[in-house]
């Protein structure tokens, strides 16, 4: 049995390392935009590392709040080194350092289990 799950366990930790070199980051927001299937803290990012931005990008950013943070965002203004950003009702002023990055896709549900184990 274990013999025949090498395979697969070396592909994937292939394809993990792979994804990391070229700035493909996993996440748990912790607040933040809402989807039909929930909030943002019941799922799990997948973005991509990123310095610039443009107005209507999805990113996941540190905000002034620690304890919300990271959150998730669509980006309402760009000027020079601060975003203007969108998380849910809430719009607020933040230096573009404090962006992770783009968001790819996000998985719904499995930050549930995030949660309870404190991440």
């Amino acid at each position: 049995m274990l013999y025949s799950m090498r395979k697969p366990i070396a592909i994937a930790a292939l394809i993990i390392v792979v994804a990391f070199a070229f700035g493909i980051r996993v996440s748990h927001p912790h607040s933040g935009l809402k989807n039909a299937l929930g909030s943002a803290s019941s799922g799990i990012v997948v973005y991509k590392k990123a310095n610039e931005f443009a107005v209507g990008n999805k990113i996941l950013v540190t905000t002034k709040d620690e304890t919300a943070s990271p959150v998730l965002a669509i980006v309402r203004g760009v000027d020079k080194d601060k975003l203007e950003i969108q998380s849910g009702i809430a719009t607020d002023t933040i230096d573009a350092t404090e962006a992770y990055g783009k968001l790819i896709v996000m998985v719904p549900f499995i930050g549930t289990i995030a949660q309870v184990l404190g991440l």
